[in-house]
């Protein structure tokens, strides 16, 4: 994780030799975890995918003049000590995604993009069920008897017509769940998920994109509601324990006193080993559940998910 002293100087601008070469080593940390493709930096040797010392130096200074451009650290002194190394990553995974919605913008909607979103959405909103080694799809529960034969579906679907993806089209999603939800009120049958794919694909009407590449594109985060993220906040919260609460309001979000894990170690008679534990499991299902879309977003998840903590440890 980003060091937070280095933060501290990168936002003050005195940035110094030993907190750059940090900075780096976590560029270059990420890069390989979330195996980002080098086309998210502008430049003209991204032709290959091997990322070398000088791209990651390449990304890192773009990173920090987009951060500054769109003023994402104004925000960072309101962001609690114990939890700005990991908003700091969450602003660089939001410098990222927004390269990537650039291409994705440039290239339209790719194959494999589409067999994600489909498999996504077959997930959340249709019966899945594998016949004689085959997946299908289907609205409700279905036997290998309910399913038509392909000469049937192909004489249903040929009356569908083609959705044309605007260039200006920033998430894709509803418009695939749109044709999929189109595709089985047409055939009114289970469909192979491998027919469902190319079936959705080819009734996109992308003429308005230049060129459309096949390679594959990184999902884009869908936009939760207000509602959805108080279920977030919610779900976090699910195994929480009074106490837990406790330790966890004052351990990364009282803003006064020593909230060090020694001295609530001392405090509530647990192990130093067990607090660690507990933090690091909680930063963990944060981060599992919830990205901000933005700044403004993040500090105001961040005093809704303060306000719940402390109403549970009352």
């Amino acid at each position: 994780m980003f060091k937070t002293e280095y933060i501290y100087e990168l936002i003050e601008g005195d940035l110094s030799k030993k907190g750059y070469t940090s900075f780096l080593s976590c560029f270059a940390y990420y890069i390989g975890k979330y195996n980002w493709s080098k086309n998210i930096i502008v430049s003209e040797t991204a032709s290959s995918n091997y990322w070398s010392a000088d791209d990651i130096k390449e990304l890192a200074h773009q990173f920090f003049e987009w951060t500054i451009s769109k003023r994402k650290f104004d925000y960072l002194n309101k962001i609690p000590e114990s939890y700005l190394s990991y908003y700091f990553l969450q602003i660089l995974i939001s410098f990222v995604a927004n390269r990537i919605s650039e291409k994705q913008q440039k290239a339209g909607l790719s194959f494999e993009k589409c067999k994600e979103l489909v498999v996504e959405i077959g997930k959340e909103k249709y019966f899945n069920k594998e016949v004689k080694g085959t997946a299908y799809l289907f609205g409700n529960s279905f036997e290998y008897e309910d399913i038509k034969n392909d000469f049937e579906m192909d004489s249903s679907l040929k009356y569908l017509s083609h959705y044309r993806i605007p260039e200006s089209t920033k998430h894709y999603k509803p418009l695939v769940s749109m044709v999929l939800e189109d595709v089985f009120n047409v055939v009114e049958s289970p469909v192979s998920l491998s027919k469902l794919v190319k079936t959705v694909f080819e009734l996109f009407d992308q003429s308005s994109f230049s060129e459309v590449p096949n390679e594959a594109v990184y999902p884009e985060e869908p936009q939760e509601t207000d509602s959805q993220k108080y279920t977030i906040i919610k779900d976090i919260l699910n195994d929480v324990s009074k106490e837990d609460a406790q330790i966890i309001l004052e351990y990364f979000f009282q803003s006064n006193g020593d909230r060090s894990l020694s001295v609530l170690a001392d405090k509530y008679g647990l192990a130093k080993s067990t607090l660690h534990h507990k933090t690091e499991s909680f930063k963990k299902k944060i981060v599992t559940n919830y990205i901000p879309e933005n700044e403004e977003d993040g500090v105001l998840f961040l005093q809704n998910l303060s306000a719940a903590l402390d109403e549970l440890a009352k």
